[in-house]
């Protein structure tokens, strides 16, 4: 008698946890919660959520459209912090006025947007032609910078 008390509490606790653990699985796996605890933001807010759920994106590292890595790109950068030393300088003398000042910054702030456009367009690289023009840009800002001053 005793054993057979012994024997269904055994067979009784192992029927539970294996039931438990399926029920456990089955709830992890294949059925998805309608709330925000399965990383799905927006799941629930509409009626038929449940029968097509995109797929997660893919996660991506955070990058920037335009990393410097090239020398040339590097270099047309330098000079046009270069500049804007310099305007800042010039300015804070009083040698400069707010308009010739205003209208530097704009000359600069081109010059860079055109660099680094033409670096996203060539993978980060600036062709010679490019960098030739580009170069003429940043000497015509420096000569403006000492003739506005």
């Amino acid at each position: 008698m005793r054993s057979l008390i012994t024997t269904s509490a055994i067979a009784a606790l192992a029927l539970s946890l294996v039931a438990g653990g399926a029920l456990a699985a089955e709830r992890h796996e294949g059925v998805t919660s309608p709330g925000p605890e399965n990383g799905d933001y927006y799941q629930g807010i509409f009626g038929n959520d449940d029968a097509m759920t995109p797929p997660a994106p893919v996660a991506r590292p955070m990058t920037s459209a335009v990393v410097v890595q090239q020398p040339r790109l590097a270099a047309i950068l330098h000079e046009l912090r270069a500049a804007n030393h310099r305007m800042d300088a010039e300015r804070s003398s009083g040698k400069l006025s707010s308009v010739a000042f205003n209208r530097l910054r704009r000359e600069e702030r081109n010059i860079r947007a055109d660099a680094t456009q033409v670096a996203a367009m060539h993978h980060g690289r600036i062709p010679t032609g490019s960098y030739a023009q580009l170069q003429r840009d940043v000497h015509r800002l420096d000569w403006n910078i000492s003739r506005s001053a």
